[in-house]
Order: C-alpha cells, then sequence, then structure tokens
C-alpha cells in the first residue's frame, strides 16, 4: 500500500482556485487573466553576516493593479 502524498503548494493553491472559478460565472477569458500573474519581481541583496557576505533572494507576484497598492 502507498500512502498518499500531500499536495504541493502550488497544486493546493489550484485546486483552490479551481473549485472558487467552478462557483462563479465569470466572462470567457476572465479565469484566465485572475489566475496568472501581472508581473513577477525579484531583488538580491548583500548582506554582511558574521564578517562574511550572504546573498538573499526575494521574489513579489502582482496579480491585481486594479487599486494601489498592488495586493501581492
Amino acid at each position: 500500500m502507498t500512502a498518499k502524498r500531500e499536495p504541493t503548494f502550488r497544486e493546493s493553491v489550484d485546486l483552490m482556485f479551481n473549485r472558487a472559478v467552478a462557483l462563479t460565472d465569470l466572462a470567457p477569458g476572465l479565469e484566465e487573466k485572475v489566475r496568472v500573474c501581472n508581473a513577477t519581481y525579484t531583488v538580491r541583496f548583500g548582506v554582511r553576516l558574521r564578517g562574511q557576505i550572504h546573498t538573499f533572494t526575494g521574489y513579489r507576484s502582482v496579480h491585481s493593479e486594479h487599486m494601489e497598492p498592488v495586493k501581492g
């Protein structure tokens, strides 16, 4: 017997999104517009910790720009 694997975070989000879309009456094409990101920003910066430089990477995805500030 194999154990059922837990879905990844991405799979969980897709599952919840698909369930929500099934309960709504969206105009054609609007589902895909809501699903995809408008933009993804990447920032890398160095920090000196204990005498060494460490590089950290941060990400921010913008899903909606209809109101400012945008919601990630």
